[in-house]
């Protein structure tokens, strides 16, 4: 199950800016890189009427961006875990009962130390395997998350939005260092904080 601290908007605004600033250069259809400083800016709005009318662009998140990248460089296309296939395989909580898991090729290329640069990502499907409830990602890179490997979280929902959790203080967004992943990923062995490459 997900517990989250409740982060501040500046918090949240810090860790946006670092993981764009920090991230590699450009976009590959094979994952190897992340993402661009220079994103352009999401769908537009129209203020005021008549001649005095404006496009007012609407500010994008990180996680917005990172979900256009993932989607741009079709992530299905990338690398099953070293030694298995793409196919699904049974999952558990808090992920979903059928699993299918992307690597990047940073990650794939060096699946034992998961340099900076790896991108993991798990679709979460229910039961059936037919059914996508969810995208859930893992970005490492430099500074961002020492005390947990430097990972960066997201939930995505299978839409692309990010998933929150309710909690008394408010909705929280599952994006970040959201406290549930790093709990739960702190198991695993060698301290790298991710459970593919423990070994059977």
């Amino acid at each position: 199950m997900f517990r989250h601290r409740l982060y501040s908007a500046t918090t949240i605004a810090v860790a946006a800016v670092c993981l764009t600033t920090t991230a590699l250069g450009q976009s590959s259809s094979r994952g190897n890189v992340i993402i661009n400083r220079g994103f352009s800016q999401g769908s537009s709005t129209i203020q005021g009427g008549g001649s005095s009318s404006r496009v007012v662009p609407q500010a994008q998140t990180f996680e917005d961006k990172f979900w256009r990248y993932l989607r741009d460089s079709h992530y299905k296309q990338w690398a099953p875990v070293p030694g298995k296939t793409d196919d699904l395989y049974e999952g558990q909580s808090p992920h979903g009962a059928a699993l299918k898991m992307y690597l990047n090729r940073t990650a794939a290329g060096r699946p034992a130390e998961l340099p900076n640069g790896s991108v993991i990502v798990k679709e979460n499907y229910d039961a059936t395997g037919q059914k996508l409830m969810a995208v859930t990602v893992m970005y490492k890179t430099a500074n961002y998350n020492p005390e947990a490997a430097d990972w960066y979280w997201v939930k995505y929902l299978a839409d692309g939005r990010v998933d929150q959790k309710a909690t008394p203080m408010g909705n929280i967004r599952l994006a970040g260092k959201p406290q549930g992943c790093i709990e739960c990923h702190a198991d695993a062995a060698g301290g790298d904080y991710a459970f593919f490459n423990d070994g059977p």
